[in-house]
């Protein structure tokens, strides 16, 4: 079953980066002044810099989706080594207690 990443965690921002369309940034380049109010609803995230030179050329960065990609990679396989080393350690604790208790479960 995959767990499902909350909205305001880095595993979330990573996955929304990396299936964005750079669509809505395109679209910035050709808004005239009346259409404004339609700035709200773009999804401009990819987008990290963009200028219009004074001849009328247009240039926008995006972001590197292939980063991200990386990144979100190397986050997942962080957060399961440390799981894993996590279930080692309570796997030797649990081992430690079996030795000194002789097998048997303590009450409290």
């Amino acid at each position: 079953m995959k767990k499902k990443a909350k909205s305001g965690s880095p595993d979330a921002l990573l996955e929304k980066l990396a299936v964005s369309s750079p669509n809505d940034a395109v679209k910035l380049l050709f808004l005239d002044e009346e259409d404004l109010s339609l700035l709200d609803g773009l999804d401009l995230s990819l987008l990290t810099e963009m200028k219009r030179n004074a001849n009328g050329t247009v240039e926008i960065k995006l972001l590197d989706k292939l980063e991200v990609i990386r990144e979100l990679n190397e986050l997942k396989r962080a957060e399961s080594e440390e799981a894993s080393a996590g279930s080692s350690f309570y796997a030797a604790i649990d081992k430690a207690a079996d030795r000194l208790g002789g097998g048997e479960a303590n009450e409290v």
